[in-house]
């Protein structure tokens, strides 16, 4: 985001101290063309950023040394299989970069439908939005949000879904409590424990 930002505007390192976890991809851009006074039509600016951000991200992916988390491929696989889940993905990333990412770890073959960061700024939005995709048009009859920061717990509370808190992040157990959320894991290692009680 930084390069696409530089490209673009010629600010080196502008997202600096601009809070990422949690948020959309257009509000992270947002804040920072707020913080040089930037000004301008924001929907091209989104779209011009968006590709050049793309186009980093697919090259700056394979310089990182990133990792699933132990148990994630494991628990997803689970649910995958169950024919009475659906697996959505709410990402405030952008959808070309959410795919990118997912590719890049092989994840990409487990949820069935999503909903991105090009399609709503608000999280709570997209939270909704992706649920609605995942149904199909039917009424779930439960909606599970699992998340790593206080946002992802408050998006879930604002469209009556369940908040579930995963502190593989920035925020701890108690961070993750305190917002709200009904069911708190330390991260996904205990896979099976945490499917049998995702599924309760």
């Amino acid at each position: 985001m930084n390069r696409a930002f530089q490209e673009m505007f010629g600010i080196a390192d502008a997202l600096a101290d601009i809070p990422y976890a949690g948020r959309t991809d257009p509000s992270i851009l947002r804040d920072a063309l707020r913080k040089h006074g930037i000004d301008g039509d924001f929907r091209r600016i989104v779209a011009e950023f968006k590709e050049r951000y793309v186009w980093h991200l697919e090259r700056t992916l394979w310089e990182t040394q990133g990792q699933v988390l132990p148990g994630i491929p494991e628990l997803l696989s689970a649910l995958h299989l169950r024919e009475d889940v659906t697996l959505g993905l709410a990402t405030g990333n952008f959808r070309e970069g959410a795919q990118l990412k997912l590719r890049r770890y092989g994840l990409d073959g487990h949820f069935q439908s999503g909903a991105f960061g090009d399609d709503a700024e608000d999280r709570a939005q997209l939270v909704a939005l992706a649920a609605r995709r995942a149904a199909r048009g039917r009424e779930p009859a439960r909606v599970l949000v699992v998340g790593d920061t206080p946002l992802d717990v408050a998006a879930a509370l604002a469209c009556g879904f369940v908040p579930v808190g995963v502190a593989t992040g920035y925020y701890s157990q108690d961070d993750l409590r305190q917002a709200g959320a009904s069911l708190v894991f330390p991260d996904f290692s205990d896979w099976q424990r945490a499917l049998s009680l995702l599924l309760s």
